[in-house]
């Protein structure tokens, strides 16, 4: 029975115990909670001053030679030889291939024969009309004479007049034999087709003995010297785009040159695509080749002011705000906004000075009025 009651006193004991440790730890929550720090920290700092701020838009261009064509043969025949392969260097009338040449001199000399068969009718002729005409002149005499009768100066009328359009028909067949050996001659030359300037012959369709016709593209060839990038935009930019005004900045520079002058802007929006074409002039470098493409972006517009992260302004009450940091409290300034640039937004106004703790991390914690504490940093 003693042990019993030694027992359960014992039991008290460390219920006591258990109960004073519950009181200690709950006092010392207590003072813990109150010396926690409830204000907000943030990070503040200047807005930046001088800030080039772009309007601009994003595109890839594709490059191309400014003078490129396709040679064709004039006309019709056979490939008789090609003279320059894929790759080649030509200078301007160099030649280029040739088509049918040994039937196209032979009508040369037939052209020719016939001119000088036809020029030796013509002085035939001209030899007859010349005795014609004095033989009529003989007769008119004598029948003024009474010599001879009018039937025999009839005659000799007839005849010269005879003799004088025999005289005109072989001068037209002089004329129509020169005009057939221009054609010819025309021909013989056209047969031989030359570089119409300075290229670099980028793809060869026709080979000796395949037969072409007068616009069949036997070669390919491009300027090496001039080469520009083409770009595709949307209708909505149409009117923004200036000829010589509007630029496009390269993502790479090409020969330390990054801005270009937009040197052509399509007449008419594309009626299918609703796209325009723009083009702007490349410096020529060895690591720029037709059909590449290069990243860039057009720009409408470029202008300095001041700027904030773009985390740094938000939307408070419709517009937007930023938080300045004055006497320990955050303090709301409504401001206007314009473009946004390398994640900066321009601020267009109010001007904020280099005195004002603009909040730049941590905003969202914050209100207007809420005391918060402050790490300065720089932008």
């Amino acid at each position: 029975m003693k042990k019993a009651k030694e027992t359960v006193i014992a039991a008290r004991q460390r219920v006591k115990w258990l109960c004073a440790l519950a009181l200690v730890a709950a006092g010392c929550s207590e003072q813990v909670v109150e010396r926690a720090e409830t204000r907000p920290l943030v990070r503040v700092g200047a807005a930046r001053q001088g800030v080039t701020f772009v309007d601009s838009l994003r595109v890839q261009g594709s490059v191309r030679a400014k003078d490129a064509a396709g040679v064709s043969a004039r006309i019709p025949g056979t490939l008789d030889a090609v003279f320059v392969d894929e790759g080649a260097c030509v200078k301007k009338g160099d030649a280029l291939f040739q088509v049918d040449r040994q039937n196209l001199e032979n009508a040369v000399r037939a052209a020719k024969d016939d001119l000088a068969m036809a020029k030796a009718k013509l002085a035939q002729a001209e030899v007859t009309v010349g005795k014609a005409k004095l033989d009529a002149d003989r007769m008119a005499r004598l029948f003024a004479g009474a010599a001879v009768t009018k039937d025999a100066l009839e005659k000799a009328q007839v005849a010269a007049k005879s003799a004088s359009a025999a005289f005109e028909a072989a001068q037209a067949t002089v004329t129509k034999a020169e005009t057939s050996l221009a054609v010819s001659e025309k021909n013989l030359s056209d047969s031989c087709v030359r570089a119409p300037y300075d290229a670099i012959v980028t793809r060869k369709h026709r080979n000796v003995g395949d037969y072409v016709g007068p616009g069949m593209c036997v070669f390919d060839v491009e300027n090496p010297s001039v080469y520009e990038i083409s770009f595709s935009l949307n209708a909505a930019y149409f009117a923004r785009v200036k000829t010589g005004e509007t630029a496009v900045r390269l993502a790479q520079p090409l020969a330390g040159k990054r801005d270009l002058a937009i040197t052509y802007r399509a007449p008419t929006v594309n009626a299918v695509t609703r796209t325009f074409e723009v083009r702007a002039q490349l410096p020529r470098t060895e690591d720029v080749a037709a059909g590449m493409l290069l990243d860039g972006e057009i720009v409408f517009a470029s202008h300095t002011g001041q700027g904030v992260p773009a985390s740094a302004v938000a939307d408070r009450g419709g517009s937007d705000a930023v938080f300045v940091v004055v006497d320990g409290k955050a303090v709301r300034i409504a401001v206007e906004t314009g473009l946004e640039t390398d994640g900066l937004r321009e601020i267009v106004r109010p001007a904020l000075g280099p005195d004002k703790k603009i909040i730049l991390e941590g905003m969202l914690l914050v209100n207007d009025g809420d005391e918060v504490r402050t790490q300065d940093v720089s932008l």
